[in-house]
C-alpha cells in the first residue's frame, strides 16, 4: 500500500523547482527511471496529475501548486525535527550535502573539506554543476550551502563573498598568438566557452557585451578542465579561472593573454537561502569557509 511519505515529497518539490525529472535525479543522486516512478507512485495515491509538460520543462497542475504550498511546509518541518533529534544523539552519524559550480568544487573546495573532515567524523556529499543547478538546487533545499562563481540577482538568497578571482585569456603556449591583443582583435579567433549557464560564462559575456564585443563560441564545454587540455593542443581560445589554469601556466603549457584596457574580477559567493535557518552541520561548515 503506497503511503504519502517524506521521500516522495521530496522528490516532488525538486521536480516542481527545477521544472526537469533529470535535474532532480541530479540533485538528489538518484536514477532518472525513480524519480519518474516516485511521482507516479505519488499521483496514483492522490487520484490526480501533478505535473504537465511544455516545450522546455515540467509544470505544476493546479492540483501540484496545492500540494506543493503543503509539501514545502511539511518538508521545512520534518528537517528541524530531525536536526533537533540529530543535536542529541552526538554519536550519530551526520550527512553533510554541499552544492558548489565547477570551478569551486574542483579547485578551490576540497582543500576546505578536507580541513572539514579532519574535526568531524560525518559522511560528506558534493554536488558539483553550474550556477544555476545550484540555485535549483538550494531552493528545493538538496542542500543548504551552495557556493557559486555568478553574479545573483534573486532576493530569494542570503549571499557572502568569501573569495576574489579573475578571469583570464588562456591560449597554448605553443602556437604563435600574440601576448598582448587590442578588444577589437578578440573577433579574430576561434573560441571554447563553457555551457549555458555557467559562472564564468555568464560573466564573461557580461563583460564582452560592456565593451561591445560578441563572440559566439565555436566550442561549448562543461568542464574548465576539459576546455584547459584542448587549449594547450590547439589555436582555440578560452576564458578561464585563473585559479584553474594557474599551474599549466607555470609549466609553460598555457598562456595568458593579456587584454588592453579589459580586466575581469569577480567574487565567489556562499549562497543560502532567505529566512531558512541553517541546520548545526551547515552552520559548523560555514565558519570553515569565511576563515
Amino acid at each position: 500500500m503506497e503511503v504519502l511519505d517524506y521521500h516522495k515529497l521530496k522528490i516532488f518539490k525538486t521536480v516542481a523547482d527545477t521544472g526537469s525529472f533529470s535535474k532532480t535525479a541530479e540533485l538528489l543522486f538518484l536514477s532518472q527511471p525513480t524519480v519518474t516512478l516516485q511521482i507516479k507512485k505519488l499521483e496514483n495515491y492522490l487520484g490526480v496529475v501533478l505535473f504537465k509538460r511544455d516545450k522546455k520543462k515540467v509544470l505544476l497542475t493546479e492540483e501540484g501548486k496545492i500540494l506543493y504550498k503543503y509539501a514545502s511546509k511539511i518538508i521545512e518541518d520534518y528537517l528541524l525535527l530531525e536536526e533537533g533529534i540529530t543535536n542529541l544523539k552526538e554519536n550519530l552519524q551526520k550527512r553533510l550535502t554541499v552544492g558548489a559550480s565547477t570551478t569551486i568544487g574542483e579547485f578551490l573546495l576540497p582543500e576546505k573539506i578536507a580541513s572539514f573532515l579532519e574535526k568531524k567524523e560525518i559522511s560528506f556529499n558534493l554536488f558539483i554543476g553550474n550556477s544555476k543547478e545550484v540555485e535549483e538546487g538550494i531552493l528545493s533545499k538538496s542542500f543548504y550551502i551552495g557556493l557559486i562563481e555568478d553574479e545573483i540577482l534573486s532576493n530569494k538568497f542570503e549571499k557572502i563573498p568569501f573569495y576574489s578571482d579573475e578571469i583570464i585569456l588562456i591560449a597554448s603556449a605553443k602556437k604563435n598568438i600574440p601576448d598582448v591583443l587590442e578588444i577589437k582583435d578578440l573577433k579574430n579567433f576561434k573560441y571554447i566557452f563553457r555551457e549555458k549557464g555557467s559562472g564564468t560564462r555568464n560573466i564573461v559575456e557580461k563583460y564582452l557585451k560592456e565593451k561591445g564585443i560578441y563572440i559566439t563560441p565555436s566550442l561549448e564545454i562543461g568542464s574548465s578542465k576539459a576546455i584547459a587540455k584542448i587549449v594547450k593542443h590547439t589555436d582555440y581560445l578560452a576564458f578561464a579561472s585563473k585559479l584553474v589554469v594557474r599551474e599549466c601556466i607555470k609549466k609553460g603549457l598555457l598562456k595568458e593573454i593579456k587584454i588592453k584596457n579589459f580586466r575581469i574580477k569577480r567574487d565567489f559567493y556562499i549562497l543560502t537561502q532567505k529566512n531558512v535557518r541553517l541546520p548545526k552541520l551547515e552552520r559548523e561548515f560555514l565558519e570553515v569557509l569565511l576563515k
